[in-house]
């Protein structure tokens, strides 16, 4: 058999392939980041077991990443100082919305397909923002209504989690959390809003469903409409996390064919007319623990009477703590209308109704460092005013107020 004149005698020797550049680049990133990574693990884990305390240490212990720069999200340091201050005195709820975040922050339920769904549903790729391509699919992971409710629920990220991470002593303090995987989405309408609690009117079944005011209404008029999940823990009604407020069309029809809400509120993005809408599903949410509102929407709904709260500082969130410590001093001297009945309160809504903020000032009350800063502002005399106030927020707030009522009658 003659030889091919491209074959040589002998043994071939091989000649390795050229590592891709980027590859080499990525392998070098991960070994330059392992220590960080392997901490986020660690996080992770000691939260599955419901140690918000000892997730906080282990944070603080190493804060910067490898560039110097701070390496966790300050909304989940936030998150877990807040369960580490409310302690024992955390109802079911709490727990329940912390397994909720530690799920979609450990995205078990298809995220890659999650995000490329939501990207798509509020209008393809011109709806991204960020300053590139990684900083925006972390603002969908982040923000995005929709991409929220895939993750957690149509594509089981929930039901996984509570199945494959989430420790039994958590799972226990989060009663109730089992059903919540499970929870259909419904469509709602604002019936109305009382100092600790909502009234809505389901849509599908016309029975009105009431839920504890975490400050889903505070933006809406009488009469508009929402779309979400409505849970239970241990007695307590409320939204798995916060609603989307769509228009009554979009309300009828996912009321109508629950199971199609994600092509309903594709059409609707989709509609030129709701610009509104896009925004509201890609950016407003931040998903906060003990409020439906984010920090920045909410601290501009009412403005207490000081002037050095400018309302353009506040919508930065440069000094939100100061605009929270204030909320709360002005809700003791009844300078704003906590439970809505004062005609000249707070009027949030189209309907120029008053509007009830207990919500607002028990979100103030329980971010981290309130109660710190208002410690050295109180007196003797404000004791009474507190016991008033704990008796009209909504929990955890009352009971933050209580403790807080009594520690001030101590001093005296």
């Amino acid at each position: 058999m003659p030889k091919s004149h491209h074959r040589r005698n002998g043994r071939t020797r091989r000649t390795a392939r050229p590592i891709p550049r980027a590859r080499a680049d990525h392998h070098d990133e991960l070994e330059a980041n392992a220590p960080w990574i392997n901490r986020m693990f660690e996080v992770d884990a000691v939260e599955a077991r419901g140690d918000a305390a000892g997730a906080l240490r282990l944070i603080e212990a190493m804060p910067l990443g490898p560039d110097g720069r701070p390496w966790w999200r300050p909304s989940r340091i936030r998150r877990l100082q807040q369960v580490v201050d409310l302690g024992e005195s955390a109802p079911a709820w709490v727990w329940a919305k912390w397994v909720v975040s530690q799920a979609a922050q450990s995205t078990p339920g298809d995220p890659v397909r999650a995000v490329e769904v939501a990207t798509a549903t509020r209008g393809g790729r011109r709806t991204l923002w960020g300053v590139d391509q990684v900083d925006a699919q972390a603002k969908v992971m982040d923000h995005d209504w929709v991409y929220r409710q895939l993750v957690l629920h149509e594509y089981a990220g929930l039901a996984a989690y509570l199945e494959q991470r989430a420790g039994q002593d958590l799972v226990r303090r989060a009663a109730g959390i089992d059903g919540w995987a499970s929870a259909p989405m419904r469509a709602l309408e604002l019936v109305g809003e009382e100092a600790t609690r909502i009234q809505w009117l389901d849509l599908a079944s016309l029975e009105v469903v009431e839920t504890i005011n975490l400050g889903a209404a505070a933006m809406l008029a009488d009469g508009e409409c929402v779309i979400g999940r409505v849970v239970e823990a241990d007695g307590t009604t409320l939204f798995e996390s916060a609603p989307l407020c769509v228009p009554r069309d979009v309300a009828r029809r996912v009321a109508a064919e629950p199971g199609e809400w994600l092509a309903v509120l594709a059409d609707a993005c989709r509609d030129a007319t709701s610009p509104i809408l896009v925004h509201l599903v890609s950016r407003f949410h931040e998903f906060d623990l003990l409020c439906d509102l984010p920090p920045g929407i909410r601290r501009q709904v009412v403005q207490p009477e000081d002037p050095d709260l400018g309302s353009d500082q506040i919508g930065t969130g440069g000094n939100g703590s100061e605009y929270d410590v204030a909320l709360v001093l002005a809700a003791l001297a009844d300078e704003i209308d906590v439970e809505g009945d004062d005609d000249d309160g707070c009027s949030c809504g189209q309907d120029h109704s008053p509007r009830p903020l207990a919500s607002l000032v028990a979100a103030a009350l329980v971010e981290p460092g309130t109660v710190e800063a208002l410690r050295p502002l109180l007196v003797p005399s404000d004791g009474r005013a507190l016991m008033r106030l704990c008796r009209v927020l909504p929990e955890p707030a009352d009971q933050v107020c209580r403790r807080l009522a009594i520690r001030v009658a101590d001093a005296a």
